[in-house]
């Protein structure tokens, strides 16, 4: 019985890593930028500079919005940047490959300590 929660545990881990390092994959070409923050004719609009272009874009801020020439952090799509966001596309990927790796863990801690 305890091998098979064991093995089943470490499975499990081994798939959620494996998950977190595909979802990773599909964001390569994501980088991440700064780009500065303009009120122009009340409209909020963030600046950045791409590989070759400067880009800009209109934006509602959601809660307070930062001041005028304010630096913030930004991820965009190399190949599009009118794909872009405010925050990391990939953030689950973290969570998801730790959770994995306790879940690994576990199962071989359970495969060597319990008979």
């Amino acid at each position: 019985m305890t091998e098979s929660i064991a093995a089943a545990a470490g499975n499990a881990g081994l798939a959620m890593i494996f998950a977190a390092f595909v979802v990773r994959g599909l964001y390569l070409r994501w980088h991440r930028t700064e780009a500065v923050h303009v009120v122009e004719g009340g409209l909020h609009r963030l600046r950045w500079h791409g590989r070759r272009h400067m880009h800009e874009v209109s934006y509602e801020p959601t809660g307070p919005a930062p001041a005028v020439g304010a630096v913030v952090p930004l991820w965009f799509h190399a190949g599009d940047p009118s794909r872009w966001s405010l925050t990391a596309p990939y953030r689950g990927a973290r969570a998801l490959a730790a959770a994995g790796a306790v879940l690994a863990a576990a199962g071989l801690l359970l495969g060597f300590v319990l008979p």
